[in-house]
Protein backbone atom coordinates (compact mmCIF):
# COMPACT_ATOMS: atom_id res chain seq x y z
CA UNK A 1 0.00 0.00 0.00
CA UNK A 2 2.78 2.46 0.87
CA UNK A 3 4.48 1.73 -2.46
CA UNK A 4 1.33 2.87 -4.27
CA UNK A 5 1.29 6.07 -2.20
CA UNK A 6 4.96 6.66 -2.95
CA UNK A 7 4.39 6.22 -6.69
CA UNK A 8 1.37 8.55 -6.57
CA UNK A 9 3.46 11.23 -4.85
CA UNK A 10 6.27 10.89 -7.39
CA UNK A 11 3.75 11.14 -10.21
CA UNK A 12 2.12 14.20 -8.61
CA UNK A 13 5.55 15.86 -8.40
CA UNK A 14 6.31 14.90 -12.01
CA UNK A 15 3.05 16.47 -13.20
CA UNK A 16 3.54 19.66 -11.16
CA UNK A 17 5.86 21.17 -13.80
CA UNK A 18 6.14 20.36 -17.51
CA UNK A 19 9.93 20.75 -17.37
CA UNK A 20 10.29 17.82 -14.92
CA UNK A 21 11.20 14.66 -16.83
CA UNK A 22 11.97 12.16 -14.06
CA UNK A 23 11.20 11.84 -10.35
CA UNK A 24 12.88 9.16 -8.33
CA UNK A 25 13.00 8.07 -4.70
CA UNK A 26 15.98 6.15 -3.45
CA UNK A 27 17.44 5.28 -0.11
CA UNK A 28 20.86 6.34 1.08
CA UNK A 29 22.37 2.97 0.23
CA UNK A 30 21.68 3.55 -3.48
CA UNK A 31 18.58 1.39 -3.82
CA UNK A 32 15.90 2.90 -6.06
CA UNK A 33 12.57 2.52 -4.29
CA UNK A 34 10.25 4.05 -6.92
CA UNK A 35 10.35 6.29 -9.96
CA UNK A 36 8.13 8.10 -12.43
CA UNK A 37 9.02 9.54 -15.82
CA UNK A 38 7.40 11.08 -18.85
CA UNK A 39 6.67 8.78 -21.77
CA UNK A 40 9.03 10.52 -24.16
CA UNK A 41 11.92 10.95 -21.75
CA UNK A 42 14.18 8.58 -23.71
CA UNK A 43 13.54 10.55 -26.91
CA UNK A 44 14.13 13.97 -25.36
CA UNK A 45 16.96 13.23 -22.95
CA UNK A 46 18.43 10.01 -24.30
CA UNK A 47 18.13 6.49 -22.98
CA UNK A 48 19.46 5.88 -19.49
CA UNK A 49 19.10 3.40 -16.68
CA UNK A 50 17.01 4.93 -13.88
CA UNK A 51 18.32 2.38 -11.38
CA UNK A 52 21.86 3.62 -12.00
CA UNK A 53 20.74 7.25 -11.83
CA UNK A 54 19.20 6.59 -8.41
CA UNK A 55 22.33 4.90 -7.12
CA UNK A 56 24.64 7.63 -8.40
CA UNK A 57 22.39 10.43 -7.11
CA UNK A 58 22.27 8.82 -3.68
CA UNK A 59 26.05 8.43 -3.54
CA UNK A 60 26.68 12.01 -4.65
CA UNK A 61 24.11 13.39 -2.20
CA UNK A 62 25.52 11.38 0.72
CA UNK A 63 29.05 12.43 -0.22
CA UNK A 64 28.08 16.09 -0.30
CA UNK A 65 26.24 15.70 3.04
CA UNK A 66 29.40 14.23 4.59
CA UNK A 67 31.48 17.07 3.17
CA UNK A 68 29.10 19.65 4.66
CA UNK A 69 29.13 17.83 7.98
CA UNK A 70 32.93 17.78 8.05
CA UNK A 71 32.86 21.55 7.52
CA UNK A 72 30.20 22.00 10.24
CA UNK A 73 27.70 23.41 7.74
CA UNK A 74 24.72 21.47 9.11
CA UNK A 75 22.51 19.05 7.24
CA UNK A 76 22.16 19.08 3.46
CA UNK A 77 18.64 19.88 2.35
CA UNK A 78 18.88 20.25 -1.42
CA UNK A 79 21.59 19.90 -4.02
CA UNK A 80 21.49 21.21 -7.60
CA UNK A 81 23.60 20.13 -10.54
CA UNK A 82 23.23 22.24 -13.70
CA UNK A 83 24.27 20.78 -17.03
CA UNK A 84 24.09 22.26 -20.50
CA UNK A 85 21.02 20.16 -21.35
CA UNK A 86 19.28 19.78 -18.00
CA UNK A 87 19.29 19.95 -14.22
CA UNK A 88 19.34 17.36 -11.48
CA UNK A 89 17.92 18.35 -8.10
CA UNK A 90 18.49 16.04 -5.17
CA UNK A 91 16.85 16.53 -1.79
CA UNK A 92 16.85 14.95 1.61
CA UNK A 93 13.78 12.80 2.15
CA UNK A 94 13.69 12.00 5.83
CA UNK A 95 16.60 10.25 7.48
CA UNK A 96 16.81 7.43 4.95
CA UNK A 97 15.61 8.77 1.61
CA UNK A 98 16.88 10.80 -1.32
CA UNK A 99 14.47 12.47 -3.74
CA UNK A 100 15.80 13.06 -7.27
CA UNK A 101 14.26 15.31 -9.93
CA UNK A 102 15.62 15.53 -13.46
CA UNK A 103 14.42 18.64 -15.30
CA UNK A 104 15.04 20.52 -18.51
CA UNK A 105 17.68 23.25 -18.59
CA UNK A 106 15.09 26.06 -18.63
CA UNK A 107 13.18 24.73 -15.59
CA UNK A 108 11.89 27.25 -13.03
CA UNK A 109 13.79 26.15 -9.94
CA UNK A 110 11.76 28.08 -7.36
CA UNK A 111 8.54 26.19 -8.02
CA UNK A 112 10.32 22.86 -8.30
CA UNK A 113 12.09 23.41 -4.97
CA UNK A 114 8.80 24.21 -3.23
CA UNK A 115 7.16 21.09 -4.72
CA UNK A 116 10.17 18.95 -3.80
CA UNK A 117 10.06 20.12 -0.20
CA UNK A 118 6.37 19.25 0.02
CA UNK A 119 6.88 15.86 -1.64
CA UNK A 120 9.94 14.96 0.44
CA UNK A 121 7.90 15.33 3.63
CA UNK A 122 5.11 13.14 2.26
CA UNK A 123 7.57 10.54 0.95
CA UNK A 124 9.55 10.44 4.20
CA UNK A 125 6.31 9.69 6.03
CA UNK A 126 5.53 6.84 3.62
CA UNK A 127 9.05 5.42 3.98
CA UNK A 128 8.68 5.45 7.77
CA UNK A 129 5.49 3.40 7.45
CA UNK A 130 7.29 0.82 5.32
CA UNK A 131 9.97 0.37 7.97
CA UNK A 132 7.58 0.08 10.93
CA UNK A 133 7.69 -3.42 12.44
CA UNK A 134 3.91 -3.81 12.08
CA UNK A 135 4.13 -3.05 8.35
CA UNK A 136 6.62 -5.83 7.64
CA UNK A 137 5.60 -9.38 8.44
CA UNK A 138 8.40 -11.88 8.11
CA UNK A 139 7.58 -15.56 7.96
CA UNK A 140 10.26 -17.92 9.14
CA UNK A 141 9.41 -21.45 8.05
CA UNK A 142 11.89 -24.09 9.11
CA UNK A 143 13.04 -24.78 5.58
CA UNK A 144 12.62 -22.40 2.71
CA UNK A 145 14.36 -22.52 -0.64
CA UNK A 146 16.29 -19.54 -1.92
CA UNK A 147 13.93 -19.25 -4.89
CA UNK A 148 10.89 -19.07 -2.60
CA UNK A 149 12.61 -16.37 -0.52
CA UNK A 150 13.43 -14.35 -3.64
CA UNK A 151 9.85 -14.68 -4.88
CA UNK A 152 8.57 -13.38 -1.55
CA UNK A 153 10.95 -10.39 -1.78
CA UNK A 154 9.53 -9.55 -5.22
CA UNK A 155 6.07 -9.29 -3.64
CA UNK A 156 7.34 -6.93 -0.91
Amino acid sequence: MQRDEIHRELTRLLKSDISIKVTLLGDRTGLTIARASRLLVSETMGAFDLESIGAIASAVFCGAAEQGSALSLGSLGLMLAEFSDGKILTAECGERGVLVVVAESDAQLGLIRVKMKESSGNLASQMDKISEPSAVKIRKPESQSIMAALKELENF
